[in-house]
């Protein structure tokens, strides 16, 4: 015997039901989506890298043939190790590029067909980009269950001589002084417990335990949508700062206008004459002694903790100089001498440059002996940058202290050629 069912009974069922698909769909496509969205980081567009989970924006990363590398090499450094610069900005401005190249990671990638990927971080000394930034990637990676990374066979720490020294130095006295004893830094067994502590205490990707950071996606959404509030404003703001100090060719009446003692950085390119920022990033000529001492030594101290948690990976120093050690500067005898106070200021721009030169060479021989010491390889890119500043401007015309397009091929492609790490690679 069947029930019998009243047409408006039967009305309310089919009502209770469609509400109940309106309710349980969005939460079945979530559930999918949550469950999906691990797999295919690779896949999302650059300009939406901002939204990503930042401890897992190493697999999202378009240098390699998957989502999990295979016997890859890992860059490590600053900001010029994550491929910060123009060809950057307008990678990411191109949304009919969704997945487009701009910085060393996809040359090396494309030239020989293996998968890089970079834990560098910007903004921060080596501390933080050899020591806490990659190892805790490496470890926050791994604490998802998707994933099972591997360590590299390859590394190659970029060493910035434009501000790695005074990054450390800043770095140092932040973590160290308030807590360590300053008698015994150069205690290299109690210098591994002050990174042993900042490793524990100041760890930007702590691994995923609670169920709220498992949820990539919603995340991912909530980022990205919030995210779309500040973009535009912040491009105009970033865009307007930097303008103040776009690159120019140099015109002869801007000497007199400089301040006694003032100097603009102006650059031999070709037959011209280009000015660049007194800004800009240079070897450290304005620290004492004492300071480079120790920023070099918190250098090798990091780089050595690094090199024993990545044990077996071979390791290569690449050598980067500053933008004022890129290019033929000059002493400007013949414009100051026109400014009417020439002696002077002639006289105290060939100090300026022959400091420049100095504090160069003698970072670089520092760095050299490192890599020696402790049987890493080294690489120094200067010669081959320098050599292609004499023809074309490798830095970006407004973001002056990285690289443009062409200055990440040249740099990219010294590596290449200098490390014999990487030449078995080359078909």
């Amino acid at each position: 015997m069947f029930m019998r069912i009243e047409f408006p009974q039967f009305m309310k069922v089919i009502k209770l039901l469609s509400n109940f698909k309106l309710i349980v769909g969005p939460i079945v496509i979530m559930i999918f989506l949550e469950l999906a969205f691990p797999y295919f980081l690779h896949k999302i567009p650059l300009y939406l890298h901002a939204a990503i989970d930042s401890g897992l924006l190493g697999l999202a990363q378009t240098s390699k043939r998957s989502l999990i590398p295979d016997d890859y090499i890992l860059i490590l450094g600053d900001s010029n190790a994550i491929g910060l610069g123009e060809w950057f900005n307008e990678s990411l401005k191109d949304r009919r590029n969704l997945w487009p190249d701009f910085h060393t990671a996809h040359i090396l990638h494309n030239k020989l067909n293996v998968d890089v990927i970079s834990f560098g971080g910007a903004g921060a000394g080596n501390l933080m980009n050899l020591v806490f930034s990659p190892i805790t990637q490496f470890k926050y990676i791994n604490s998802f269950g998707p994933y099972n990374l591997k360590k590299p066979k390859r590394i190659l720490v970029i060493f910035d001589e434009g501000n790695d020294i005074t990054d450390n130095i800043k770095e140092l006295f932040r973590l160290y002084l308030n807590k360590f004893d300053k008698d015994r830094i150069y205690d290299q067994s109690y210098f591994k417990l002050f990174l042993d502590d900042v490793f524990q205490n100041q760890n930007p990707y702590k691994t995923s335990t609670s169920f709220l950071k498992r949820l990539l996606f919603s995340r991912f959404l909530y980022k990205g949508i919030d995210d779309l509030f500040y973009e535009d404003k912040y491009e105009e703001n970033h865009q307007r700062v930097l303008n103040k100090t776009k690159i120019h060719k140099f015109k002869a009446n801007e000497v007199s206008r400089y301040p006694r003692g003032y100097f603009k950085n102006i650059a031999l390119v070709g037959s011209e004459k280009w000015v660049f920022s007194n800004k800009n990033f240079r070897p450290p000529i304005d620290v004492i002694e004492d300071d480079i001492k120790l920023g070099i030594y918190v250098f090798e101290q990091s780089l050595l903790y690094a090199s024993e948690f990545f044990k077996g990976s071979k390791i290569d120093i690449v050598f980067l100089p500053s933008v004022t050690s890129s290019y033929q500067l000059l002493t400007l005898v013949e414009e100051y001498e026109e400014s009417g106070s020439g002696l002077n200021r002639q006289e105290s721009n060939y100090s300026y440059l022959a400091k420049i030169k100095k504090s160069g060479i003698f970072l670089l021989n520092e760095i050299k002996k490192i890599a020696e010491k402790h049987g890493f390889g080294f690489i120094d890119v200067g010669p081959d940058v320098r050599s292609a500043s004499k023809s074309q401007i490798i830095h970006g015309m407004v973001d002056q202290n990285h690289f443009n397009k062409t200055g990440y091929h040249v740099f990219s492609d010294s590596i290449i050629n200098q490390s014999d790490n990487l030449k078995q690679f080359i078909q």
